[in-house]
């Protein structure tokens, strides 16, 4: 558990890196996933903060290791909102894609979640509270994977929530040019900090265009 900046805080390893940013407003808690364990609550409670109070959680991409604990979560809090690309949508709003969410990786049976919002195209801006989550559509690890961009209240900084950019390529899943591609637009946006989904945090920016550039390869 760490703060990444003001509002902004790693909130565990439950399968995945998850994040999570006070809106400072009625909009509550935003989570970035979800991961695998409702483990994550106990840590947001130990940050002074009310798990009742989160009220949306933005998904990356459709892997299990990012959406096993959605449907946990909305039974726990029924105000929680999803959204996610809609080329991933099919597999988070429904049973039976374990091949794609590699759920028999993990031997785990996915509850499906209703999303509030399918994200369409290269690009959408989700607004909660003081803060605009500039969501990517940033394909190759799935169809339908983004990446998310979000400034600090002080201007300063912008942090880039770019789940899994290591990859991997998963065969039948995968697409590795549009992977490539991805990679490619993420460098442009000369983020400050990263929020990578299994390898931690990195800053400063010349820290991320390093991370992001050892997986180019064309």
């Amino acid at each position: 558990m760490k703060e990444v900046y003001k509002d902004v805080y790693h909130v565990g390893d439950v399968g995945c890196s998850v994040y999570l940013v006070n809106s400072q407003s009625e909009d509550g808690l935003i989570l970035i996933d979800c991961g695998m364990s409702l483990d994550l609550l106990k840590r947001i409670s130990i940050l002074g903060l009310n798990t009742m109070d989160i009220k949306h959680c933005i998904i990356t991409h459709f892997h299990i290791d990012h959406i096993g604990a959605c449907s946990d979560l909305k039974k726990y809090n029924k105000k929680v909102k999803f959204y996610a690309h809609e080329l991933d949508a099919y597999a988070i709003e429904e049973e039976g894609h374990d091949n794609e969410t590699v759920a028999g990786w993990y031997g785990i049976y996915y509850k499906p979640v209703k999303l509030e919002k399918r994200l369409k195209g290269d690009f959408e801006l989700l607004k909660f509270g003081i803060y605009d989550f500039q969501c990517f559509h940033t394909p190759g690890h799935t169809p339908g994977s983004i990446s998310i961009l979000l400034e600090t209240e002080d201007k300063k900084k912008k942090i880039l929530f770019g789940q899994d950019l290591h990859g991997p390529i998963i065969p039948g899943v995968s697409d590795f040019q549009d992977y490539q591609n991805s990679l490619k637009k993420l460098l442009d946006l000369k983020a400050d900090i990263l929020c990578e989904g299994h390898f931690g945090i990195f800053q400063p920016a010349s820290e991320v265009q390093r991370y992001i550039k050892q997986y180019i390869k064309n």
